[in-house]
């Protein structure tokens, strides 16, 4: 009965860890893109849980050697040091004020802007998806906790190496769900994913510089009005 409660409890929180490592807007993005595109979707999202596979068991298996509390909190504490800092905020706005600019000069010397629907199938590239996969995996400050914690968890379970690798499968399993049954129920809607494509490459072929300058020099304006915020 104690095993029992121990591999359900245990397990449980497998399933909690993986969906919270894929909870990223980078992941989710390019699912949508993906479907959108409706173009290799099965390929292009397998690719990607491929790499998130890929990533997630390197960090684990690196990570049954050392803790990355300290680690993890050192570069919170630099990245809070760094936010708080006046001088990376005017540099910030420094940087998207430039953008602004540039992106208007571009627009005023070219109003026309070369089509994008003879290139939507160059984003359809299995490795991309599978670098961006590997990337969301490693790269991030919940993933290096998440990840010991799962090591944690798995040898918790038991000390025989079959069976950790079986809790870490179900990691693994819960970490794909979420992206698998996206793209497997699209593809049972072919008309739904017809029309959204449609509307997709319309809005790809508009001209959205106009709109990236107005962002970038709001964005660059906050940032100098936080940079010379007395107190800070």
């Amino acid at each position: 009965m104690d095993d029992l409660a121990r591999w359900t409890a245990a397990l449980t929180t497998m399933v909690g860890l993986g969906v919270t490592l894929g909870l990223n807007p980078a992941l989710y993005a390019a699912t949508a893109d993906a479907l959108a595109q409706n173009t290799r979707v099965g390929a292009r999202v397998g690719w990607m849980v491929a790499g998130l596979a890929t990533g997630a068991t390197v960090l684990y298996l690196v990570l049954q050697s050392f803790d990355p509390t300290e680690f993890v909190a050192a570069a919170e504490r630099g990245t809070t040091d760094a936010v708080l800092d006046r001088r990376v905020d005017l540099a910030a706005g420094a940087v998207f004020l430039a953008g602004a600019v540039a992106m208007g000069i571009w627009r005023v010397r070219r109003p026309a802007r070369p089509s994008h629907r003879t290139t939507a199938s160059s984003h359809a590239h299995g490795w991309s998806s599978y670098v961006l996969g590997v990337s969301c995996s490693i790269v991030g400050f919940t993933t290096l906790p998440i990840m010991y914690m799962t090591g944690r968890v798995a040898d918790g379970v038991s000390d025989h190496p079959l069976l950790r690798w079986l809790a870490y499968a179900v990691f693994l399993a819960a970490l794909a769900a979420p992206f698998v049954l996206l793209a497997t129920a699209w593809t049972r809607f072919p008309t739904t994913a017809a029309r959204v494509n449609g509307v997709y490459l319309r809005l790809i072929e508009k001209d959205h510089r106009a709109l990236y300058a107005v962002v970038l020099g709001v964005a660059g304006v906050a940032c100098v009005i936080l940079g010379l915020i007395p107190g800070r």
